[in-house]
C-alpha cells in the first residue's frame, strides 16, 4: 500500500513541476532597451507589447546589445548578441 501512495505522490508532483514556456513575436523591431538588472533587459518601442527577456549572461547599461531572433520562447537559444558573445534567453515575458 505505501508503493502505491508513493507512485501517486511522484505522479502528481510531475504533474504539477511542468514548465510553461512564454513566447514572443516581433523582438527584432523593437527600438530600444532597458537594462531592469544584470541579467535582465526590457526591449521597447516599436509594434506591439514591451518584452523582458531574462538571460544567464552579465549585461550593464552600458553593453552592446543585438537581437538575433524575431521570434522566441523562454530557455530558447541564441537569441542576443551581448558585446561580442550569442546569448541565450532563460526567460522572456510580454508586458502590456
Amino acid at each position: 500500500m505505501p508503493t502505491r501512495i508513493s507512485i501517486a505522490l511522484l505522479a502528481l508532483l510531475s504533474f504539477c513541476s511542468i514548465a510553461y514556456a512564454d513566447c514572443v513575436y516581433g523582438a527584432k523591431s523593437k527600438s530600444s532597451y532597458v537594462v531592469l538588472d544584470s541579467k535582465t533587459i526590457m526591449l521597447t518601442g516599436g509594434f506591439g507589447s514591451d518584452i523582458i527577456i531574462k538571460t544567464y549572461s552579465y549585461i550593464t547599461r552600458y553593453s552592446s546589445i543585438s537581437v538575433l531572433k524575431d521570434s522566441f520562447c523562454s530557455y530558447e537559444n541564441s537569441v542576443l548578441y551581448v558585446d561580442g558573445n550569442v546569448v541565450d534567453a532563460s526567460q522572456v515575458t510580454k508586458v502590456n
